[in-house]
């Protein structure tokens, strides 16, 4: 064989090897989002990401949504067309479906995804509608069938709480008749996060994003193993059987 035959062979296997390397990487890294946003957004309203005074509860409730399984490490994220100059939007929020799709009876009890000791990504927003910067990170896993989701927001960190009556950070949001048919309703100054509610309001509802990464599925060997074990052991046989008819013959 020559040698520039060689030199061929030799950068077909290295471009392989890298590209069955790069589909690996990607498989491992596989994610999926799920965007909940408006389709005729609105920016505006400053509750919750720029201002505390919506205490003791907030709430976003959403309809027609996909069913997802969220885990500990996923993301949830908000839009903001302004940011807040004040504090970072720490506080705690939890998770419920609904008893039936387009009502905003949570199916307690509520799960808490996020601390408020959680600083999320961006937490004082930007000024770009539409990226979803203001992102946290899940800390709890949560089931979420299809259909009615509500997001609760309450006990805001003691930095934030401070961020009292100075409303900045405006939400990208949207109201009960947007053409996607996800929005419900908010409420805010709520008392115990439980229908009914003070303060309902079918304006102002935030759109999310969550990304969820895919578990990743680990590469079997067994059959591989086997597979090499049987191939040993008839090897072997071979060996022991060439020896056998050698001796015979000698």
């Amino acid at each position: 064989m020559s040698s520039t035959r060689r030199a061929l062979k030799l950068l077909v296997a290295t471009a392989a090897f890298l590209l069955a390397g790069q589909a690996a990487i990607s498989a491992a890294d596989a994610s999926r989002t799920v965007t909940v946003a408006p389709s005729a957004p609105s920016t505006g309203n400053c509750f919750p990401f720029g201002a505390s005074y919506w205490t003791p509860y907030f709430g976003f409730v959403y309809k027609n949504l996909p069913p997802f399984q969220l885990k500990a490490g996923d993301t949830l994220a908000f839009d903001t067309g302004e940011p807040s100059s004040d504090a970072d939007a720490e506080m705690q929020i939890d998770l419920a479906s609904t008893t039936a799709n387009g009502d905003d009876t949570p199916a307690l009890p509520y799960t808490a995804v996020v601390r408020n000791t959680q600083t999320p990504a961006n937490p004082r927003g930007d000024s770009t509608a539409g990226n979803f910067e203001l992102r946290y990170t899940l800390e709890a896993p949560f089931s979420f069938p299809g259909g009615g989701l509500i997001i609760l927001f309450s006990n805001p960190s003691a930095t934030y709480a401070m961020n009292g009556t100075n409303c900045e950070g405006a939400l990208v949001h949207a109201d009960g008749s947007d053409p996607s048919g996800y929005f419900l309703e908010r409420f805010y100054n709520e008392s115990d996060g439980v229908p009914p509610y003070d303060n309902p309001d079918p304006a102002s509802i935030g759109g999310f994003q969550l990304t969820i990464a895919d578990p990743p599925v680990p590469p079997s060997h067994k059959k591989c193993k086997k597979k090499k074990h049987k191939r040993a052991a008839q090897s072997s046989k071979k060996k022991k059987c060439k020896k056998k008819k050698r001796s015979r013959t000698a």
